[in-house]
């Protein structure tokens, strides 16, 4: 969690999930901090925590809840800390969010147990059932290039949809940096020669950049953008470019693929093969709003949550 306040260390507190032979408990531990951390009003250094204690660190008071999907009331709460999803910062403008209520049991269907799904019982379930040629699930960076090579290749929109939480492609990218603490204005870790805008990547990120100062008058930044391109790795560092010009042209490029057409919010349950050789879709619209995707061809991009390890390791993480 990023909290503005001069106040507080760059490294504060960890709070950490401390497993032993005997019980399972969370630790709140004082990361060499200036001013410290206040548990229930005491000063410590390294603490087990118990749900409903108190963290007070600089100007925060922090209130732990333990459970999933309960809201504990705190009596006289003076304020709950919303946390802008583009910044990390607090935003108090932003309205409190209500825990996801868990979907229907009932859903997917009895249909979806058949190792190949019959779409003639999918259609009688009276939910409703879209057909496409290409389906992206995840709507990551991943599916964003692969739904991009498509409409380079000349697959109309409307034969593809993309299925996901967010709209914007980058999203969750974007948080990584920002909790790695990449700002817009800062370089990334890595060259990114491909802009995806354009077919060829030309003009590249360092091209555009130097024109964007020179057109300001900034000539020096222009002579040194250009010879760390024809000078690296050798003579210059690699240039890498700025996190708001690459997320820059992947806005442009939504725009011209008609990604916005393209995207759909939602939660997928499971996907089936169809008796036809195609594959079904069930997800969630909005809780207890369900439907069916039917495709041709399909693109799993669902990332980190849905990797999953053998049993033993798993229960070791």
């Amino acid at each position: 969690m990023l909290l503005n306040s001069s106040e507080l260390s760059r490294y504060h507190i960890l709070i950490h999930w401390e497993q032993d032979w005997e019980q399972n408990h969370f630790v709140v531990i004082d990361e060499n901090s200036v001013n410290g951390v206040l548990v229930n009003s005491q000063c410590q250094t390294r603490c087990q925590l118990a749900n409903g204690d108190n963290l007070q660190i600089g100007p925060y008071m922090i209130t732990l809840q333990f459970g999933i999907n309960n809201v504990i009331p705190i009596p006289n709460n003076p304020s709950i800390i919303q946390f802008n999803p583009n910044t990390n910062l607090p935003d108090h403008s932003l309205s409190p969010v209500h825990p996801v209520p868990p979907l229907g049991s009932n859903f997917p269907p009895a249909a979806f147990q058949d190792v190949k799904v019959n779409l003639q019982a999918i259609h009688t379930t009276g939910l409703p059932v879209d057909e496409c040629d290409y389906l992206a699930v995840g709507v990551g960076l991943d599916s964003f290039i692969w739904v991009d090579l498509l409409r380079i290749s000349g697959v109309k929109a409307e034969k593809i949809i993309a299925v996901g939480s967010e709209p914007e492609t980058y999203a969750h990218y974007k948080r990584w940096c920002l909790n790695s603490e990449i700002h817009l204005h800062e370089r990334l870790c890595s060259n990114s020669d491909y802009c995806p805008d354009t077919i060829w990547g030309w003009p590249s990120y360092a091209l555009r950049e130097s024109w964007h100062d020179l057109t300001k008058g900034k000539i020096n930044s222009v002579f040194k953008y250009l010879w760390q391109v024809f000078k690296e790795p050798t003579f210059a560092e690699t240039y890498t470019p700025r996190t708001g010009n690459v997320f820059d042209s992947i806005d442009r490029e939504t725009d011209r693929i008609a990604w916005n057409q393209i995207y759909r919010y939602g939660r997928v349950r499971s996907i089936r093969k169809t008796e036809d050789r195609r594959y079904c879709v069930a997800y969630s619209r909005s809780p207890g709003n369900y439907a069916f995707l039917v495709c041709r061809y399909l693109h799993l991009a669902t990332g980190y949550p849905a990797i999953q390890f053998l049993p033993d390791l798993q229960a070791y993480r």
